[in-house]
């Protein structure tokens, strides 16, 4: 894992780890005390969001120097890597959080709602919220497809034409290097498009999520979002550590 831990992809991946961690630990404790405080519960949202941006912003910098690598991650478990979708996870993954938390908090304190009691939380949002989240995911499903097709149609380019004709069109060693070469190059540039624009899907909609939803809610729900995302890397790492057989050594990562 040595090789792995000292490419800036790893150390990118540890430090947002890290900060996901810390950031938890803030939430939980503006959710407990200032459950009633819009202002200070909006602060701390943005801030989560800011930091977000962040991240993404110096991925996407990465990713324009080693596109290849972003789409098979040696940072991550194998069982992380077997939830992603163009090196992250769905942005609609997000939206179906919502749609569980809301079912989930309601189901919890159901005897409590019909008696008039109101807590503000995911289970509470009224039906012009529903309706936005509705709109979003709809929107959403259709991005992701484009993006996805937009792969598709970038894999068959490859096996069908590019590097085929490369193979095919001259005798001269040198001439069929420089046409892969450029195929190569136009491949991996297309790639980190692609790769930017899901990105950049995960967190336009995940933005769009904050705003429909009180401050309060959406420090719950960024409190939910970061429980599942580190509690899928620990799983990850403890099925990795107590089954190592069961997963194969990456080369690049001795």
């Amino acid at each position: 894992m040595e090789g792995s831990r000292s490419c800036p992809f790893h150390h990118c991946f540890e430090n947002w780890i890290n900060q996901q961690e810390k950031d938890l630990d803030e939430l939980n404790q503006v959710a407990k005390a200032d459950r009633r405080n819009d202002e200070k519960l909006q602060t701390i949202a943005e801030k989560n969001i800011k930091q977000f941006q962040e991240y993404h912003e110096k991925r996407i910098l990465l990713v324009k120097e080693d596109p290849a690598s972003s789409f098979s991650p040696t940072w991550t478990t194998p069982f992380e890597n077997s939830f992603l979708w163009i090196a992250g996870c769905r942005p609609t993954l997000a939206i179906q959080l919502v749609y569980t938390l809301c079912g989930t908090e309601l189901e919890a304190h159901l005897e409590e709602f019909l008696q008039g009691i109101r807590r503000g939380n995911l289970g509470e949002l009224s039906s012009v919220q529903l309706g936005l989240v509705n709109e979003l995911h709809c929107k959403t499903v259709k991005e992701e497809e484009m993006i996805s097709n937009r792969l598709e149609l970038l894999q068959e380019d490859i096996g069908e034409q590019q590097l085929a004709s490369s193979i095919n069109t001259s005798n001269d060693c040198e001439t069929n290097a420089q046409v892969m070469n450029k195929a190569i190059d136009d491949h991996a540039a297309e790639l980190a498009s692609i790769w930017e624009e899901a990105d950049r899907l995960r967190l336009k909609t995940v933005k769009e999520l904050i705003h429909i939803l009180t401050p309060l809610q959406a420090v719950d729900f960024l409190v939910a979002a970061k429980k599942l995302y580190l509690s899928m890397h620990e799983w990850g790492q403890t099925r990795r550590d107590s089954n190592p057989q069961h997963f194969v050594s990456n080369p690049h990562e001795s």
